[in-house]
């Protein structure tokens, strides 16, 4: 016996309305997040100890691409937007791309080492996308020269309290690849002109 048309048709329509019901979903996800007045649009992350520009590698505008650092070339892949969460907390989003700074989840951890990617998914409430300026006063150092009383600023990670980090020996280069670690405590760390940063508008320089 044949199934009535009736039902047939039911089943079809029932079908298109999820499909369009999951598209719709989709596009809520990846859309990017409306400004706000508490936003912060186009800043440079700028590490504070060499100038090199927080950079998404070779100006991708791929999902899972890393971040670098690379010399100053006036590249919107080198430029984000600070979208507010809330009490301090902010989101780091490509201007080339659309996309936010967060950690790469698919390791399964957030380890130290973990790197920093982007990804499509914007909204205010991931933890592993949001981050928080911290300051640390003291003493800054280059080789042999110290000056005393300049603050120096880190950018620590909701999820797991550790600091965004420039992999290197100590003193990062070009193409010094980020990621987080757990956070240095003093501006006289071994390691803190890895985690040192400077929030400014493209063309301005850091006076201390």
């Amino acid at each position: 016996m044949s199934r009535p048309v009736v039902s047939l048709r039911i089943r079809r329509t029932w079908w298109r309305l999820l499909a369009v019901g999951i598209i719709a979903l989709l596009a809520g996800v990846v859309q990017v997040a409306p400004a706000s007045a508490a936003d912060r649009i186009d800043y440079e992350v700028v590490n504070s100890y060499t100038g090199l520009r927080a950079d998404v590698m070779w100006a991708s505008t791929a999902a899972f691409i890393g971040v670098f650092l690379w010399p100053d070339n006036t590249s919107s892949s080198q430029e984000f937007d600070l979208l507010d969460s809330g009490n301090g907390w902010f989101r780091i989003r490509a201007r080339h791309s659309g996309q936010c700074l967060m950690l790469d989840w698919r390791g399964g951890s957030y380890a130290n080492g973990t790197r920093i990617l982007q990804y499509p998914y914007c909204g205010a409430g991931y933890a592993p996308a949001e981050w928080r300026v911290r300051t640390l006063s003291g003493t800054r150092c280059s080789g042999n020269v110290c000056t005393t009383g300049v603050d120096q600023t880190v950018l620590v990670n909701r999820a797991t309290n550790r600091c965004l980090d420039s992999a290197s020996g100590g003193r990062p280069g070009a193409q010094a690849v980020l990621q987080q670690w757990d956070c240095v405590t003093s501006t006289s760390a071994w390691n803190i002109a890895n985690q040192a940063w400077d929030l400014l508008r493209p063309g301005q320089v850091r006076i201390d």
